[in-house]
């Protein structure tokens, strides 16, 4: 890829507000895919170059040859304009938050009124392939689990009774690898870890007391999850969820 267009799509993703870890998450691809790309080691194919002008409302000849990025500093203010034009399909809004989903966005206002845009297309396939993964590696590791809760209990004393606290690891590992898509803290089951800890000290060594304190970890947890998570934003990725699920009639979040 030519030089010039390496520092062209360097120059568009700065002028619109984004972080190369925004934008990997943004079109679908992963962060060293857009270092790459800015470092001119490797080329964007024609579909994330089409994801590129669309996100960032420019054509593909102004993204790969204009002489003027987008005019905006943020993301978000670019999105406030485009609104006018193109009506939402559907909006949502609960505790402050406010989604708008439209034909090929997604718009995101936090408590603070501050706007993001995410890729619509991208957003599916990225919740497709989490999906996807998750199962994959929750029932690898429910199987792993079971063996190693054979083996434990055939052959070490005591193991029936101490080892069963490794099945509540099984929806703390797949929590992570949503944590890995989406980097939101609060969906880590913390309390399934902290239990199983617990349980298998107090089980294993008889320390039932004073390890209970532990527990207390549980809503600090979640209070500092919760502040980072807003603070980073990766909350959206929630409040996207939600706005989904209240549009195709759901409660609960997939």
């Amino acid at each position: 890829m030519e030089k010039r267009i390496a520092e062209r799509l360097t120059e568009c993703r700065k002028k619109a507000g984004y972080s190369q870890e925004e934008l990997a998450d943004a079109i679908g691809v992963s962060r060293q895919a857009v270092s790459k790309w800015e470092r001119c080691e490797s080329s964007p194919d024609t579909d994330n170059l089409i994801q590129l002008a669309r996100l960032y409302h420019i054509s593909l000849d102004e993204l790969v040859n204009g002489d003027d990025a987008p005019e905006v500093g943020e993301a978000a203010i670019k999105s406030e304009t485009t609104s006018l034009e193109e009506k939402p399909d559907y909006v949502w809004e609960d505790d402050g938050m406010t989604v708008e989903i439209k034909e090929d966005a997604i718009t995101v206002k936090n408590e603070d009124g501050e706007e993001k845009v995410y890729d619509k297309a991208a957003w599916k396939r990225k919740k497709a392939k989490e999906k996807r993964i998750n199962v994959t590696v929750s029932s690898v590791f429910a199987i792993l689990a079971v063996v190693a809760y054979l083996l434990i209990g055939f052959y070490v004393e005591r193991g029936w009774e101490c080892a069963w606290p490794i099945f509540l690891l099984i929806p703390f590992v797949a929590s992570l690898v949503e944590f890995c898509f989406y980097k939101r803290l609060a969906v880590i089951a913390f309390p399934c870890l902290v239990v199983a800890i617990y349980c298998f000290v107090g089980m294993a060594y008889w320390l039932w007391h004073p390890t209970w304190a532990m527990f207390i970890a549980i809503p600090a947890y979640y209070l500092i999850a919760g502040n980072v998570d807003r603070a980073t934003r990766s909350h959206d990725y929630e409040a996207i969820d939600d706005a989904y699920n209240k549009k195709s009639g759901k409660n609960g979040r997939p």
